[in-house]
């Protein structure tokens, strides 16, 4: 995995396995996209990319649809990839021409649980490669990792 330069990133920046119930959702989802991705993540029987979920809140900035695959197929634990929300290695803009996102109104979204239209944000993570994990999604289920981490 490559972490950012500066050492307060690599500080706060860290992948992760964290208890499903405890992430928030900021932004609504697509019927049509979460049947598309739950089919091809039960196919592949892996999840592939941990959620982006900034670290003070714990608010998922990225990966709504797969932690919405995730509770569906009863996952008690989930990868995440946990950024520090406040670097300026890590930006948000939107996918809608029509509007301006912040980091405030992400936050706001994630608080209050009055989520954001569906594509309106996209987080860009600078100097990082998120990293491949094909997790096996049996252990999301049981609630523990290769290295004997318990979900609990």
């Amino acid at each position: 995995m490559s972490l950012p330069k500066s050492e307060e990133a690599t500080n706060s920046w860290k992948l992760c396995f964290l208890p499903i119930e405890v992430l928030r959702m900021h932004e609504e989802i697509s019927n049509e996209h979460l049947d598309l991705l739950y089919r091809e993540i039960l196919r592949d029987g892996v999840l592939k990319k941990p959620l982006l979920v900034e670290n003070k809140y714990l608010i998922i900035l990225d990966g709504h649809h797969r932690y919405v695959v995730l509770r569906k197929i009863g996952a008690r634990i989930a990868p995440v990839f946990l950024v520090d929300y406040s670097s300026p290695d890590v930006e948000v803009y939107s996918w809608r021409e029509d509007w301006r996102v912040t980091k405030e109104m992400v936050i706001e979204a994630g608080l209050k649980e009055k989520k954001l239209p569906f594509k309106t944000s996209r987080h860009i993570v600078r100097r990082c490669n998120i990293p491949e994990i094909n997790i096996p999604l049996s252990n999301l289920v049981e609630g523990w990792i290769n290295n004997g981490v318990n979900g609990d």
